[in-house]
C-alpha cells in the first residue's frame, strides 16, 4: 500500500499507514462513496468497503458486463459477472445482473435461482419479487406470482413494477373491474414514465394480436390519456 497522506509505502496486512496513522482511501461498489475513516462498510448503504485497487478491478468489470449487455452480448456480460462474484459472492447488483442476462437468454430457471439466492442476502431488494413473479407468470404459477407480488408490495408499495404485474394477472383471470382499481393506485403514485409506455407497449400487442377485448382497449386509453397529460405524448 503506498500511504495517500504521506506517500511511504507499507504492508496492505495493516489497516492504516504505521508512518503517519492515516486510513487508506476504500470506496463502495454500489453508491461510490469514498470514505477514509477506517470503517469495513459504507455508512449509508451497509456494503462492504473496497481500497482503491479492488473497487477499480470491481468497477471496471462491472462497466465491462453493462456494455456487453447493452449490446446483448450476454455470454461475455454474464462471464464478466462471474468473476465479480468469485470475489465477491454476496455483490446484490451483481447478482441480479447474472439473473437478468439469464433472463435475455430464456435461461429462466437459472435466472429465478439467482433471484432465490439474492432474496437470502437482503430479502428487500427493489424489483427482486417483481421479477420472480414475471418468471412465475410466464410459467403459469399464478398463485405463487400473486405471492411475490404480496411481499414486492409490502416491501417497496410505491415501485412500479408489481402494479403493472398484478393488472396482468388481471387479465388473464379476466378481472378488468380489480385491473382498473389496481391502474388507479398506479396513477396515485404517479407511474414511471418508462415502465407506463412499456405496459401501453404490450397491450398494443395483444390487442393487435389475439382476440380483440373492448375492456383491455379501454385500459390502454386511460393510460394513452395518462400519458399525453402528463408527459406530453401524442399517439
Amino acid at each position: 500500500m503506498k500511504c495517500i497522506t504521506c506517500g511511504e509505502e507499507y504492508s496492505d496486512e495493516l489497516d492504516f499507514c504505521p508512518f503517519c496513522g492515516s486510513y487508506p482511501k476504500k470506496f463502495c461498489p454500489k453508491c461510490f462513496k469514498e470514505v477514509n475513516d477506517g470503517g469495513e462498510v459504507c455508512s449509508d448503504c451497509g456494503t462492504e468497503l473496497l481500497p482503491f485497487e479492488r473497487f477499480k478491478k470491481y468497477y471496471d468489470l462491472k462497466e465491462e458486463a453493462i456494455a456487453y449487455l447493452n449490446d446483448f452480448d450476454f455470454k461475455k456480460s454474464m462471464e464478466c459477472l462471474e468473476k465479480i462474484l468469485d470475489d465477491w459472492p454476496d455483490s446484490e447488483d451483481i447478482i441480479f445482473l447474472l439473473a437478468e442476462n439469464h433472463c435475455f437468454l430464456g435461461e429462466y430457471d437459472d435466472a429465478f435461482k439467482q433471484y432465490e439466492r439474492l432474496a437470502e442476502i437482503n430479502p428487500e431488494y427493489k424489483g427482486l419479487y417483481s421479477r420472480m413473479a414475471k418468471i412465475c407468470i410466464r410459467n403459469e404459477e399464478i398463485e405463487k406470482a400473486k405471492e411475490y407480488l404480496q411481499k414486492e408490495h409490502k416491501a417497496h408499495p410505491f415501485e412500479n413494477e408489481h402494479y403493472i404485474y398484478s393488472m396482468h394477472i388481471c387479465f388473464l383471470e379476466d378481472d378488468f373491474e380489480k385491473a382498473n382499481r389496481i391502474l388507479d393506485r398506479l396513477f396515485a403514485i404517479g407511474p414511471n414514465e418508462d415502465d407506463l409506455l412499456m405496459f401501453k407497449t404490450n397491450n398494443d400487442l395483444n390487442l393487435k394480436h389475439v382476440e380483440y377485448n373492448q375492456e383491455l382497449a379501454d385500459i390502454n386509453e386511460r393510460v394513452k390519456e395518462y400519458l399525453e397529460k402528463n408527459f406530453n405524448y401524442s399517439f
